[in-house]
């Protein structure tokens, strides 16, 4: 089996050469085929030191950010393989990675896109998949069922007990397996999500067009969360952007909704965060890390609940 590669980088370059340094010692019980490195237009010397560093590599500068969509769509128009695997550049690849992804898609039917069980560089439990934005998310949020089934499996993880591979609505996009043709088939990831809801948007039309997305917890990628944005103390503009990308997805996909009205509900549950973070906050620069975050959040869903309700969206 032969799988090609495409890493999206975005002044990323020292954990990028990690990730590529990573993939070149790790065995992966399968064969590499292209390894494709997208540079998003990065000002520091990604580029440079990945034509140095790895000469063999295909990198595909580009003029311009136009986005994580557009970047992974230039990739993918380079591979050649039946499966492509699709990466951010502050991941880790670990043995067998890629093999455990494919074995996995190999057991069940009609799957396109796979993803792994992302780790922290502590090796603690990362969440690598997710609810599709709209009431979905808002009622695993405001139920802790999110927070439930975080705290098991991390339990479960640590102490050795083995977890099966199970269908999920959206894989989170820093590490995906994608059948290729099926990707084409349905013209890749929608660029008008610039960052952040292109995966959910990627793997809601996957599922429509009759493909499953799988997620195989024996493969381990480490990622090292929110490098290009901040990880728990991201930018008021990083928020913005996640904030939009879920009012695009919801519109686009649940014409229906009262978009207002999931605002609100995603608005309270970050105020909830918000007040049961701030005891600890008190004794840990992270937590109050979260706790601004959450803070932050909490009046981006509300403004966004008002200018929705303001231009009477039903979307």
């Amino acid at each position: 089996m032969t799988i090609d590669i495409v890493l999206i980088s975005y002044n990323t370059q020292t954990l990028l050469l990690k990730c590529l340094n990573s993939l070149k010692h790790a065995p992966q019980g399968c064969d590499i085929g292209k390894v494709i490195v997208v540079d998003n237009a990065s000002n520091d010397l990604t580029v440079e030191n990945v034509r140095e560093n790895f000469p063999e590599i295909e990198i595909i500068a580009l003029d311009t950010n136009m986005g994580y969509a557009h970047a992974v769509n230039v990739g993918m128009a380079y591979a050649q393989c039946d499966w492509v695997f699709v990466g951010n550049a502050d991941i880790e690849f670990r043995p067998n990675s890629l093999l455990n992804l494919w074995q996995a898609t190999q057991q069940f039917q009609d799957i396109a896109i796979a993803c792994p069980q992302q780790v922290y560089p502590d090796n603690s439990r990362q969440r690598s998949w997710g609810f599709f934005p709209g009431y979905s998310e808002a009622f695993h949020y405001l139920t802790f069922s999110s927070a439930i089934e975080h705290i098991i499996e991390s339990i479960a993880m640590k102490i050795g007990i083995a977890r099966s591979s199970r269908l999920i609505p959206y894989a989170d996009g820093a590490a995906l397996l994608i059948h290729r043709a099926s990707f084409i088939a349905i013209e890749g990831f929608d660029t008008s999500f610039f960052f952040f809801g292109e995966e959910a948007d990627f793997c809601k039309r996957m599922w429509e067009s009759g493909k499953g997305v799988l997620f195989v917890p024996s493969s381990i990628i480490m990622h090292v969360r929110g490098a290009t944005y901040g990880g728990n103390s991201p930018s008021l503009r990083s928020l913005e952007m996640l904030v939009n990308a879920k009012k695009t997805f919801i519109s686009k996909h649940s014409p229906n909704s009262y978009l207002a009205f999931i605002m609100f509900l995603m608005g309270t549950y970050h105020a909830l965060m918000s007040i049961l973070y701030f005891p600890f906050g008190l004794l840990s620069k992270n937590f109050r890390s979260k706790i601004q975050m959450n803070t932050m959040l909490t009046g981006l869903y509300l403004l966004g609940m008002k200018s929705s309700a303001s231009s009477g969206e039903s979307v």
